[in-house]
């Protein structure tokens, strides 16, 4: 055997240990995720062993501290064990489909974008009697979210009305948006006001979730809605994790909301908002609760302590 011809077996060699060590690792680290189902190479991440979106960002994060990588931008493409091996072995190259730079978000706000944003909840006071409650729970220092219940288009802009801009810098605000407000120039106006950070809510909503938290650490305020979408029928649904998964790895307390009458002003199948009734201008009611502060407690637990209360808040009204 020539020399060459030795060295390139003993290169092949240290490559397949190399490969197999990596499988083993990637293997050992999903298990942990796994809830004792067994995982094999084949095992489908959302299928079979039931990975959620909270699931997968924290498989995310442990992953690319073990192997020294990124992969936030396209772990959302992995289907299987064996696709995440892949990504990893490939250096996470593997694109996402995004037509946009979830970095550029939210987009900075220029001088017309505050005064719009100001003009809004000016008007918002003169169209619709607001009746709101506890802003004494508001923190007045550090970073927080904001965690509403979710009953229309207007939600978000009502909250922030509600505080007012002399307790709040709304040049620092921002909030989790469906992708889908990218569409229109309506929209996207909107989206800039609020400080959108868009999300991909039928394919990898890490990169969202990972630009949301680290705008959470740059001292922004968030807002985020925990039932994820609008509902449909006026009634709260359940909470996902999302905002409780932000506030325990940033450290901030989530601030329960409570809103009531944006579903009669602007439900779902309306075009635009009611602006007034026989009666006068139809009542908004905002509720802010205490802050909930993560200590030692799980996602899940702040989860149903933030559900909780948020429904709580409706008893008063």
């Amino acid at each position: 055997m020539t020399e060459r011809r030795r060295q390139k077996n003993l290169n092949s060699k240290s490559e397949q240990t190399h490969n197999r060590r990596l499988e083993d690792k990637v293997v050992q680290i999903i298990e942990k995720y796994a809830d004792d189902n067994i995982v094999t190479f084949d095992s489908r991440l959302k299928g079979e062993l039931g990975f959620d979106s909270l699931t997968m960002m924290e498989l995310m994060v442990e992953l690319e501290s073990t192997f020294s990588i990124s992969i936030a931008d396209v772990i959302g493409t992995a289907k299987t064990v064996r696709d995440i091996v892949v990504l990893i072995e490939s250096g996470g190259t593997a694109k996402d489909g995004l037509s946009y730079n979830i970095e550029d978000y939210p987009l900075p706000k220029t001088e017309n974008d505050i005064k719009k944003l100001k003009r809004f909840m000016r008007l918002s006071r003169i169209f619709w009697r607001f009746n709101i409650s506890g802003l004494e729970h508001i923190p007045t220092i550090g970073s927080y979210i904001l965690c509403p219940n979710h009953q229309s288009h207007y939600d978000g802009l009502w909250v922030w009305t509600s505080i007012g801009d002399k307790h709040v810098d709304i040049s620092r605000i921002c909030c989790l948006a469906k992708q889908e407000h990218l569409d229109s120039k309506r929209s996207r106006s909107g989206l800039v006001m609020l400080g959108g950070i868009p999300v991909d809510r039928r394919g990898n909503t890490i990169p969202a979730m990972k630009r949301a938290l680290e705008c959470i650490q740059d001292g922004y305020t968030m807002l985020v809605h925990p039932e994820g979408t609008r509902t449909l029928d006026g009634k709260i649904h359940e909470f996902k994790g999302g905002a409780a998964k932000l506030a325990v790895d940033a450290g901030v307390p989530l601030i329960p909301v409570r809103i009531e009458g944006a579903w009669d002003i602007y439900p779902p199948h309306r075009k635009a908002p009611r602006i007034i009734s026989r009666r006068g201008r139809y009542p908004l009611y905002i509720s802010f609760g205490k802050p909930i502060v993560p200590h030692d407690r799980t996602v899940e637990e702040l989860t149903t302590i933030l559900q909780n209360e948020v429904e709580r808040l409706g008893e008063a009204v």
